[in-house]
């Protein structure tokens, strides 16, 4: 069963995933900063119990704010002494793309691993191949690890996804695209 893992760019989007009950939630907002909403954010611990809270590549941030967790890059994790990323009381997530990746994971104490681009994604520019389905599928059973696959997931394919077994399945496009809280649960309820 996997659950979905919604990652937004702003504020707006973000209230709308938490009224609609995502059970986790990334907030990656790459041409705003976080830093004025800090308080705003960290009230979101305690108003939407049921959505864990992820920053995206900013630790100290999600530290300030009491976020469930963190999701830090390749590049991203580095900016980070081992003993500050192991120590920090919250999930740490790590993006991973092959195997070298995913053992660097697993040193620095990773809850979980995105692994991706699974499908062809115009969301970000990548120096990575989609890996498809079937290398999910052996990812997901070589690393003890929860999953999240990511990368050019919809409705029209993330069934096969969660059929790989993994944990969560990040959306990012796919749900920009919805308008209704109907409609997100039903992509929830198409994954579970």
């Amino acid at each position: 069963m996997a659950e979905l893992y919604a990652i937004v760019g702003g504020m707006g989007r973000a209230h709308w995933m938490l009224e609609g009950g995502v059970p986790y939630l990334q907030l990656r907002f790459k041409e705003r900063p976080l830093a004025p909403h800090r308080d705003e954010i960290a009230g979101w611990v305690w108003r939407y119990p049921g959505t864990r809270l992820i920053i995206n590549n900013d630790l100290d941030f999600a530290l300030k704010v009491g976020a469930w967790g963190v999701h830090l890059g390749q590049e991203d994790r580095l900016r980070y002494a081992l003993a500050h990323l192991r120590q920090a009381p919250l999930k740490l997530g790590i993006s991973t793309h092959n195997e070298a990746e995913i053992a660097v994971a697993r040193e620095l104490g990773a809850a979980m691993i995105g692994f991706g681009p699974v499908f062809p994604t115009g969301t970000k520019a990548l120096s990575h191949e989609p890996q498809g389905v079937a290398r999910l599928r052996e990812v997901v059973r070589s690393v003890p690890l929860p999953v999240i696959a990511i990368g050019g997931i919809g409705p029209a394919n993330a069934r096969e996804v969660a059929d790989t077994g993994v944990a969560m399945i990040a959306m990012i496009s796919a749900l920009e695209k919805i308008r209704t809280h109907d409609e997100l649960q039903q992509i929830a309820l198409a994954i579970s």
